[in-house]
C-alpha cells in the first residue's frame, strides 16, 4: 500500500446550545451527521454522495469557552474536502459560534517507530452467530474486552499500543427515521507506537470501527 500525499482537513465547531438545530444535533449523532454534510459541495441533501474519495469523521468532544471559561460542547470534524462552514450558518442563522479550520500533513508524523499520544471514540463491537447460524453485532463491555478489540485494530491498522485508559463507556443511541440505532461506545486515549506508516495513515484518513457517520472512529494523534 502506498501512503497517501494528500492533506487532510481538521474542524474545531462550536455549536450554539441555544439554536433550536444545534440542540436537536447535539443529542442525535444521525441528525448531526446530516447536518454537516451541508459544508461539503453537493452532498447537503441525504440523497446525494460526499464529494469522490470523501470520508467525513467527526467527534464530539467538550472544550472550554474563550469567553466564560465553562465546558461547551465542540465537534472535531475530519475531511479530505475543504469545508465551507459559513454555509451552515447561511442555512440555519447563529447554528455555529464559531470555527477554525487547520490542515494536517501526516506524512512527517508517520515514521516507523515513532511514539505519539491518541485519542479515540469508537463504536466497539464483535460479529458473533447465534445457534440458529444468524450474525450479528454485539457490544463489548468488558474493559479487558474493549482494550482487546483496541490491541486487534492496531495490529490491523499499523501501530502497536502501548497504554491506554478507557475515559467512558456507554450506550448512544439515536434515530435514522424510525429505527432506533443503538451503539456501544468507548472513548480511548493513550500512547501508541508506529509501526507501518502507510496502514497508519490509512487507518487515520478511513477512521476505526463500524458507525462512523455516527461520530465514531475519529483517530487522533499528537506528539
Amino acid at each position: 500500500m502506498t501512503t497517501q500525499t494528500a492533506p487532510l482537513h481538521l474542524s474545531r465547531l462550536h455549536l450554539n446550545e441555544r439554536h433550536r438545530h444545534a440542540s436537536r444535533d447535539l443529542s442525535s449523532p444521525y441528525a448531526l451527521h446530516q447536518t454537516l454534510r451541508w459544508a461539503f459541495p453537493g452532498a447537503g441533501h441525504a440523497d446525494t454522495p460526499l464529494p469522490d474519495g470523501e470520508r467525513l469523521l467527526w467527534r464530539q468532544d467538550l472544550t472550554l469557552d474563550p469567553q466564560t471559561g465553562e465546558p461547551t460542547p465542540a465537534l472535531l470534524v475530519q475531511s479530505v474536502t475543504p469545508p465551507d462552514w459559513g454555509a451552515l450558518n447561511a442555512r440555519d442563522p447563529a447554528y455555529l459560534t464559531g470555527w477554525d479550520v487547520r490542515t494536517l500533513d501526516l506524512t512527517p508524523a508517520l515514521t516507523p517507530g515513532r511514539v505519539l499520544h491518541f485519542q479515540l471514540h469508537a463504536n466497539v463491537t464483535v460479529r458473533r452467530q447465534d445457534e440458529q447460524g444468524r450474525s450479528a453485532r454485539h457490544g463489548l463491555h468488558r474493559p479487558e474486552e474493549q482494550l482487546g478489540w483496541l490491541d486487534r485494530q492496531g495490529s490491523r491498522a499499523g501501530f502497536d499500543v502501548l497504554g491506554a485508559d478507557i475515559t467512558r463507556a456507554g450506550r448512544t443511541r439515536t434515530r435514522k427515521g424510525r429505527q432506533l440505532i443503538t451503539l456501544h461506545t468507548v472513548t480511548f486515549e493513550g500512547v501508541l507506537q508506529v509501526v507501518n506508516a502507510a496502514n497508519l495513515e490509512q487507518a487515520v484518513r478511513d477512521g476505526l470501527g463500524h458507525a462512523k457517520s455516527l461520530g465514531c472512529g475519529l483517530l487522533s494523534l499528537a506528539p
